[in-house]
């Protein structure tokens, strides 16, 4: 089965988001997607509610993974928690689940 993984994220009070958008292309998406476990990654900028009204997060990550254990192991990779010392320097809280895909 199909896994992915979501994080809802909002970013820390002052940040600027084209500068949050800009780490996302410049150094996110390469690191992230160069990891075996990640077969694809894309953020999402959140811009109202369908309702018109103001989303409860700033962005949507999206993660397809190749299983929930592999994404656990390079989690714990020296690489990998580098990248997410910078992330949290954008971001302030984040949701994160994960689920198969219904096919």
């Amino acid at each position: 089965m199909a896994h992915r993984v979501f994080f809802l994220n909002k970013l820390r009070e002052g940040v600027d988001p084209a500068a949050y958008e800009q780490w996302v292309r410049q150094t996110d998406y390469p690191m992230a997607r160069g990891f075996p476990s990640i077969e694809r990654y894309e953020v999402t900028k959140l811009d109202a509610t369908l309702e018109g009204g103001p989303p409860a997060y700033h962005y949507l990550e999206v993660l397809e993974i190749t299983s929930i254990d592999e994404y656990r192991e390079t989690l714990a990779t020296p690489e990998f928690r580098q990248l997410l010392d910078e992330w949290s320097q954008f971001v302030a809280s984040t949701e994160s689940i994960h689920g198969g895909i219904i096919e």
